[in-house]
């Protein structure tokens, strides 16, 4: 009876090759991941038994690969035991991920991390500025020292970042960060940037990634409306920061690793 009732539960066949199937939804998602442009005409009648064929030659040739000595082979082994491990790892980075997000939407649904509408507009009352800010990242703080002298001097601050800075993200763009609201810039560089003048050269300063030399492009005023999204997540992540800190004790951190020590 539970034979039976397996039976009764197993897909549609379209097609067999040999020992392989093709089942109904297996036809059906390999027709959706075919280009927009072929989409119609497979959706026809003969379309539909092109699109067929093509996978039954697919299958022939898998069939005939798994009754072969390669599958036996060294090399098709230790090729699909690293599949595997790629595929566990996917799987694992995808779990983790989901754990996060739901984590954090639970903290927002019980009111931990939320952000209401009107902290978001208080927050942009008392900070309503964004600026737009270029630096050279590099590890130690004579080279930081040397590379602020020539900016200073009349250098090109773009030529600069482009050839010396660590940042990759910006070095190409002559070193132009983001334009950033307070809260979005790393906390050893927000309060100088915000006080300096436009055109001002900044450093060096230290932060964790090294040291950077600055310079302001310039500032503007901003509309609510337009940041409202960005200010709500500078608040979210300030509540979240102090959530994990309260909550640190639980899950003590120990670096192994002697050279980050």
């Amino acid at each position: 009876m539970l034979a039976l009732l397996a039976g009764c539960r197993r897909e549609p066949l379209v097609a067999k090759v040999g020992p392989l199937r093709i089942t109904q939804s297996e036809f059906q998602r390999a027709i959706a991941e075919v280009s927009p442009s072929y989409q119609n005409y497979v959706l026809t009648p003969n379309g539909r038994r092109q699109f067929l064929d093509i996978l039954i030659r697919e299958k022939m040739i898998l069939a005939a690969a798994g009754a072969s000595d390669v599958q036996r082979s060294p090399d098709f082994r230790a090729q699909a035991a690293q599949l595997k491990i790629d595929a566990d790892e996917q799987l694992r980075a995808g779990r983790e991920d989901l754990l996060r997000r739901l984590w954090l939407e639970d903290l927002r649904q019980k009111g931990v991390i939320r952000v209401s509408d009107d902290d978001a507009r208080d927050y942009w009352r008392r900070h309503p500025v964004e600026v737009e800010v270029r630096h050279i990242l590099v590890a130690t703080p004579a080279e930081a020292e040397r590379l602020a002298k020539k900016v200073r001097a009349g250098a090109s601050f773009a030529a600069l970042a482009k050839e010396h800075s660590l940042d990759a993200a910006t070095a190409a763009d002559g070193g132009k960060m983001p334009p950033a609201i307070l809260g979005e810039i790393i906390p050893e560089l927000e309060d100088i940037v915000f006080r300096m003048r436009d055109g001002e050269i900044g450093g060096p300063i230290k932060s964790k990634f090294g040291y950077h030399v600055l310079r302001k492009d310039g500032e503007k005023r901003v509309k609510f409306e337009d940041v409202q999204d960005r200010v709500k997540g500078v608040l979210e992540k300030q509540k979240l920061d102090r959530y994990l800190q309260s909550i640190q004790d639980k899950f003590p951190v120990e670096v192994v690793d002697e050279q980050f020590k």
